[in-house]
């Protein structure tokens, strides 16, 4: 066994090294024809680090072929894998997977120095100069070099501004701690067009959000006197007013007004292939005076729910805020797959617009199935996922799902067994219901509105046995909450969380864990009750793409058996007299708190190569009416949420060794401390 490990291992390293050596050895200039240069390293350097380097390579007209791990060259290795015949499939297939050299052009070059010069221009670098040196370092290979120099940069001297032409903005961000108070321009600070960009945008987002429904950021510009010397710059904005152009085609100029919500219609497609055209022939639903809901047969969701999630309502100012807010609720509706929210300007005089909603239905139902494969160290096995969900089970967009699995894998662990007890089995199933918006009674529809959440219920069956080691059954329901704040934050409150756990242990079991050595693993693996309450804050900031380096936060906190403990208490019950623990329905209950915390962060080292850092810590901590904390609530190493080199509860912990036993029930902990490190080619 041990002689044919090591001729995998040997046959493996050999054909890794042979794989390298043809990457390596094959020359990245092959294609390269003569008196051309493979354009091999660009760098950029910057006098004085006014500015971050790696940031301007995005605006060089030419960069070099990507490199894996910063080292090789592994999409140009392969294009120079394929042969000159380009009529051989295996030619072309190898120059489509690949890259084709780039090679180095003299005006590309002088044209990434006039875009870096333009970039310099518009952090307020406005004498800024760009040089660059094209140096042969190797036969055909060629490295360009950019040096920037800043200069000395333009300063903000002065900031004003004419909005006393618009008295009521004028009042608003002088009154208001979001207007004047938080620019974005200050005086002594670099003239930097993006500043100035922004300061438009903030504005502008600032006054949308309170009434002006025609303001966007071009009724703003800037002028900017240089003339006053020493490198200082007055800066003004100026505010246009508003346009508006008359039926007959004249153009009138006058104040820009706040508007409001005069009514709100709202449509619902039921069918995929329903469409505004035929919007004439839909049915009519009078909500109230102001709320008109029309809908082709059965309105799609009950009229109650809609009103109920909107967030515009009528005789209130228009606000970009309250939109976006009621696309994020209505988003939330799995039953929907799309939502356009416009707005009709009456020009009645009044400033008032009313508000036309269209809801488009996504399939009702789905079913899914899927099979896959699996392969432990030889083992081989496979399993089953068998799902249905219904999107729309009251007409409120509540999702009911349902899901079923089995999995079996074969097992070599033991010799002595008998083949028909040389499986693994996994099967069980749950039934869910997700409701989106906050359900709990007695709360007012004010509160309901205030906060967006959705609920979800579930209840769930799971059945393991392990070949010659246990048997283990679980029944498990819970209620929780989960909502959105901002824009890359998400909690969760699991209300509560109930899981029974019955677990028969084999002989041999029992026989190799006898020792008082093995205790707590005996305990972990004993019948056992869990009611626990919990929660967790994330903050995710890796859908911006916007961000280079991105974040991701997750704190969680459990604590469970506290309510029970305190029932038993007051009720002066018993306990058992052989485990000295309080009992619900026979069976001791757990008492434990828990507490988690992981960071990830995501080093963009250029758009395909990424580098990931990730620490974890947690801490679980039994008492009252425990010695130990349950295995279900243990921590763990390996699996695709940990360190992925390695399969669920086989890593660790610590010096941990099974000492030649095919033994994977051991490995767990109550404390862990995880920090790893991985490299991603995107």
């Amino acid at each position: 066994m041990l002689a044919n490990c090591f001729r995998k291992k040997h046959v493996s390293t050999s054909l890794g090294s042979i794989l390298l050596f043809l990457f390596c050895s094959c020359s990245t200039t092959k294609y390269v024809p003569d008196g051309s240069y493979l354009l091999d390293k660009t760098s950029i350097e910057v006098e004085g680090k006014v500015v971050n380097s790696s940031d301007l390579q995005q605006y060089l007209r030419q960069r070099p072929n990507f490199k894996a791990f910063g080292l090789f060259r592994l999409y140009l290795g392969v294009y120079n894998f394929s042969g000159r015949d380009t009529s051989k499939k295996i030619n072309k297939k190898l120059r489509q997977i690949g890259e084709s050299p780039v090679l180095y052009d003299p005006f590309l070059t002088f044209q990434s120095e006039k875009e870096l010069q333009k970039y310099m221009k518009t952090k307020g670098y406005m004498n800024a100069s760009v040089t660059s040196e094209a140096i042969v370092r190797e036969k055909k290979k060629m490295h360009v070099s950019y040096t920037i120099t800043p200069n000395e940069p333009y300063n903000i001297r002065t900031v004003e501004n004419n909005f006393e032409i618009e008295p009521l903005i004028d009042s608003l961000l002088s009154s208001n701690n979001n207007g004047y108070a938080r620019t974005l321009l200050k005086e002594g600070g670099l003239f930097d067009i993006d500043i100035l960009d922004a300061e438009r945008e903030r504005i502008s987002t600032f006054l949308r959000r309170r009434g002006f429904y025609n303001f966007n950021k071009e009724y703003l510009t800037f002028t900017a006197d240089t003339s006053v010397g020493n490198h200082k710059v007055d800066v003004k904005m100026i505010m246009k007013p508003y346009v508006e152009i008359l039926p007959d085609g004249t153009e009138i100029t006058k104040h820009h007004q706040q508007y409001a919500i005069r009514n709100i219609n709202i449509t619902t497609y039921n069918k995929s292939t329903t469409n505004a055209s035929n919007a004439g022939d839909l049915d009519t639903i009078v909500y109230n005076d102001r709320i008109t809901i029309y809908s082709n047969g059965k309105p799609l969701i009950k009229p109650k729910i809609l009103v109920q999630d909107l967030r515009i309502t009528p005789d209130v100012r228009y606000s970009d805020f309250l939109v976006e807010r009621t696309y994020s609720r209505f988003n939330t509706f799995d039953i929907l797959r799309a939502t356009t929210i416009r707005f009709n300007d009456l020009h009645n005089g009044k400033q008032e617009l009313d508000c036309d909603i269209s809801l488009y239905s996504a399939k009702p139902q789905s079913v899914s199935f899927d099979i896959e494969g699996t392969n432990s160290d030889g083992d081989l096995g496979f399993a089953t996922n068998v799902g249905y969900a219904h999107k729309n089970i009251f007409r409120g967009s509540e999702t009911l799902g349902v899901k079923a699995k089995y999995a079996q894998e074969a097992y070599s662990g033991f010799s002595d067994m008998k083949d028909s007890a040389k499986f693994v089995l996994d099967l069980g199933g749950d039934l869910s219901l997700s409701f989106p918006r906050f359900i709990f009674p007695f709360l007012s529809n004010t509160f309901r509105r205030r906060i967006d959440a959705s609920t979800e219920f579930k209840i769930g069956y799971n059945r393991q046995i392990r070949p010659n080691t246990y048997k283990r059954n679980s029944i498990s329901a819970g209620m929780k909450y989960m909502w959105n704040y901002r824009r890359n934050y998400r909690y969760t409150v699991d209300l509560i969380d109930i899981n029974y756990i019955d677990i028969t242990t084999s002989a041999r079991f029992d026989s190799i864990y006898s020792g008082d050595r093995y205790s707590v693993l005996r305990e972990s693996y004993s019948d056992h009750f869990i009611m626990s309450i919990g929660g967790s804050i994330i903050y995710n900031n890796q859908l911006q793409k916007t961000k280079k380096n991105k974040t991701l936060y997750k704190a969680s906190f459990e604590t469970a058996g506290n309510l029970l403990y305190g029932i038993s208490s007051i009720a002066n019950r018993s306990k058992n007299e052989m485990n000295g623990q309080y009992e619900v329905w026979g069976i001791p209950y757990s008492q434990y708190v828990k507490g988690e915390f992981d960071y990830s962060f995501n080093h963009e080292i250029d758009e395909k190569n990424h580098i990931v850092y990730h620490i974890g810590f947690g801490l679980a901590y039994p008492y009252g009416n425990a010695d130990i904390v349950p295995f279900e609530k243990r921590f763990f190493g390996g699996g695709a949420n940990g360190v992925r080199g390695w399969s669920v509860r086989t890593l660790g912990p610590g010096i941990y060794s099974s000492a030649g036993i095919n033994d994977f029930v051991k490995q767990t902990g109550d404390f862990k401390l995880l920090m790893n490190m991985e490299y991603q080619l995107m």
